[in-house]
């Protein structure tokens, strides 16, 4: 189908005014699947944290991270999103807000009407949020996968560079601390690009040394498959930010708990010796073996 047909834009604007049963549905399913996927995601993290597994372990930790902040974000988007059916139900019943009928004083009247102004408005506001949330959700999913590719791809290379027999000890050392020095400044180059909503792509100079990075990591990332929803979110002010910074802190926020009053749990016991977060069976006197 031709996109800039008339009768597709009809279409999309169809599909754009239904599209709230939908995002209820998907909604929905998602949260459940996500809830279920916590606990074995918690036991591979803790099996793999016992094992000292690190990049295994910083996976799981990544993927626990995703499941939450996805979870979180699409709960707060049904929440909305039953406030916003509800509030439609109202206003079939009552219409529009009635200051004067209220009887308030006029100091009153005139704030509220400047300040909450029409059922129409609030009604628009809950449908932008609810509308910015659901793809929001999603884009924090392409965010973690591009996490995961980044840091599986440094892995992958890494430990192939170490496993060829052929190349020298030293010459193989060197080749991965150069490789290392260049991944790293790469990435905090992209990373630098994504806070700054673009900024090594504004100067003409910065921007010719910065586009082959970007190409290269546009494939590591897989950046593709999303590229033209962040640039849609990039474009409106009011929510460019929020799309930015949500992923940053919410892994802050992330850290701050682990760091504080984290619990650790004794239940696994598979291949269990005694470490900093497990004890052994022959610590326990019905355990122990004749």
């Amino acid at each position: 189908m031709d996109y800039q047909s008339a009768d597709f834009k009809k279409l999309l604007d169809k599909l754009q005014q239904e599209s709230w049963q939908l995002e209820l549905i998907i909604s929905g399913f998602a949260i459940y699947g996500l809830f279920q996927s916590i606990e074995p995601l918690e036991v591979e993290y803790l099996t793999a944290q016992k094992n000292s597994q690190i990049l295994y372990l910083s996976l799981i930790g990544l993927a626990i991270n995703g499941v939450q902040i996805l979870m979180l974000t699409l709960l707060v988007h049904v929440v909305l999103r039953g406030l916003w059916i509800g509030v439609l139900g109202l206003r079939y019943v009552s219409g529009d807000i009635d200051y004067a009928g209220l009887g308030y004083s006029q100091k009153f009247t005139h704030f509220l009407e400047r300040k909450v102004g029409s059922f129409d408005r609030y009604i628009a506001r809950l449908e932008n949020i609810c509308s910015t949330l659901f793809p929001l959700a999603f884009l924090m999913v392409f965010y973690f996968i591009s996490l995961f590719a980044v840091i599986g791809v440094f892995g992958f290379v890494g430990n192939s560079i170490s496993e060829v027999e052929w190349i020298p000890e030293g010459t193989r050392k060197v080749i991965a601390i150069i490789f290392s020095i260049s991944y790293f400044l790469s990435v905090l180059l992209i990373l630098i690009d994504f806070l700054g909503a673009g900024i090594l792509k504004r100067t003409k100079w910065i921007a010719k040394i910065y586009f082959p990075i970007y190409k290269v990591f546009g494939i590591i990332t897989l950046s593709f498959l999303y590229r033209p929803l962040v640039y849609n979110f990039l474009d409106q002010k009011k929510v460019k930010w929020l799309a930015i910074f949500i992923l940053p802190a919410y892994l802050i926020f992330g850290l701050t708990l682990d760091l504080f009053g984290k619990v650790n749990s004794n239940y696994q016991v598979k291949d269990q010796e005694t470490s900093d977060f497990y004890t052994s069976n022959n610590h326990y006197e019905d355990l122990l073996i004749e």
